[in-house]
């Protein structure tokens, strides 16, 4: 009869004894596993310690257990110290948690000093010997878990660090693939380390020592696992360099070429001479700062027997058997192999929207003897360049045949005083009609229109009917484009 009630009791016991465990299980643990809670005073700080090396920014408790439940963190059981790589008596604290009574257990700042003492210094050491030693280990030797916390917190600074990371780009190592590179090299530190050197890198801690320590085995390590990387990079830093433009040409810098300034004013012949030497060569090319004046080298070359092609934005006409071109700056070729090239007004150099067209050509066009027309603006760069190119400068100067004055008002105010073979330059489309009805209406001359948006042949045309002497076409009137007021 009484083994229903005491049934009932037995399990009235055991679930109040479940029930009480499990709300009291995180207050403390069984005295004969582990020590309670709260017989742990505060932690001490790493940076109270008497050695002065900085550590872990969150030192653990390091308790004393004989618990199986905490076999897989040995280490943070073991009752070792933070810079020691073994536990003393098979893992186990030598003395029982019975005989310590309420003893706390924690480091003590005694123990810590003389593992401090013992620490070796690798500070004075050869980088390359250090990597050395650890490319060549042949076993990995197992850390402990206060070690292995301390080296990650040392990495993961490292990796972060932005010094760290401005010094890899010396080495071609880009701030994108640096922390790839970082848990690679922390991987092969860990694998292969010693116990000596792990002491070393945690007594200093997260710190700039620490990575100014690492930096020079992570740039062997680099130069060895990531050539490739490096290379690809290194190759993108220099197509992206534009300082040394001469050096994007360099079968031009294979060339001994000869560079020959003719510096003067306007009117003064240099082009002329340039001509000359243009049209005595097998082969040449003429680079002119605008269409039309283009197309009248062209016209005049052909003129004179000697076939020459032209080039430009808008159209392109080849002669049969032409050995010569003129054309647009924009357009010389930096392929073809030329005696003798000829650039037109070479202080457009300093010109913000077209200036890169002249110094290419001047850089680039293969020729063996290369002829620069313009004024003395641009000479001192041009001698620069040719330093830095090795090629030799010859310069001549040009004098104005008549001096060049300007009267005080155009045409003494009335346009009657138009005389036959004057050029009027005019700055918009309807004031060039305005300024031809006008003298058509006031003189017997006859005007010839240029402007920009004509055609090029008309322009060519109207330039032929102004330049003949035997017809009424007297006059030119000529708006002043945005590139004209330039030159």
């Amino acid at each position: 009869m009484a083994r229903g009630p005491v049934k009932r009791l037995f399990f009235y016991l055991c679930s109040s004894s479940s029930s009480w465990k499990s709300s009291h299980r995180f207050r403390f643990l069984s005295s004969s596993t582990c020590c309670h809670r709260a017989q742990f005073p505060e932690p001490i700080k790493f940076q109270d310690y008497p050695s002065g090396k900085p550590g872990l920014l969150h030192p653990p408790l390091f308790f004393r257990t004989h618990s199986p439940h905490f076999t897989k963190f040995g280490a943070l059981c073991s009752g070792g110290y933070p810079y020691s790589t073994k536990v003393e008596n098979g893992g186990s604290c030598s003395t029982s948690m019975e005989s310590m009574g309420d003893e706390p257990c924690y480091l003590e700042a005694d123990s810590l000093k003389s593992v401090s003492e013992n620490l070796l210094d690798f500070s004075g050491r050869d980088p390359v010997e250090i990597y050395g030693e650890l490319r060549g280990s042949k076993k990995s030797i197992k850390k402990t878990r206060a070690n292995w916390d301390a080296c990650n917190e040392i990495f993961r600074s490292f990796a972060k660090s932005g010094w760290a990371s401005n010094q890899a780009l010396a080495i071609y190592i880009g701030a994108s693939f640096f922390p790839t590179a970082v848990i690679k090299f922390s991987k092969f530190f860990f694998m292969n380390s010693n116990t000596d050197l792990v002491k070393y890198l945690v007594s200093l801690g997260p710190s700039h020592e620490s990575e100014k320590f690492l930096f020079p085995i992570f740039v062997e390590f680099c130069f060895e696992e990531f050539p490739d990387e490096i290379k690809r990079f290194r190759s993108m830093i220099e197509s992206a360099d534009l300082t040394k433009p001469h050096t994007w040409f360099p079968f031009a810098r294979a060339m001994k070429r000869k560079i020959i300034y003719h510096c003067g004013p306007t009117n003064s012949g240099k082009t002329y001479n340039a001509l000359q030497r243009f049209m005595e060569a097998k082969k040449g090319i003429y680079c002119s700062p605008l269409r039309l004046l283009a197309m009248e080298v062209f016209d005049k070359v052909n003129s004179l027997g000697v076939y020459c092609s032209l080039m430009t934005g808008q159209e392109k006409k080849s002669v049969p058997f032409s050995n010569h071109v003129a054309c647009t700056v924009e357009m010389v070729s930096t392929d073809e192999l030329y005696d003798v090239a000829v650039i037109d007004e070479i202080q457009m150099m300093s010109d913000p929207c077209r200036g890169y067209a002249w110094t290419r050509a001047l850089l680039g066009v293969k020729a063996d003897e290369i002829h620069l027309c313009g004024d003395p603006s641009v000479l001192s760069i041009v001698r620069k360049i040719c330093r830095e190119t090795g090629d030799d400068l010859v310069e001549k100067n040009y004098d104005r045949f008549k001096p060049l004055v300007v009267e005080a008002k155009t045409l003494m105010g009335d346009l009657k005083n138009v005389r036959s073979g004057d050029c009027v330059v005019a700055f918009s489309r309807r004031e060039i009609f305005e300024v031809k009805l006008a003298i058509e209406k006031l003189t017997e001359h006859r005007c010839c229109v240029i402007y920009g948006a004509l055609p090029p042949e008309t322009r060519r045309h109207q330039a032929a009917l102004f330049n003949d002497p035997e017809n009424e076409y007297d006059v030119l009137i000529w708006m002043l484009s945005h590139m004209d007021r330039k030159l």
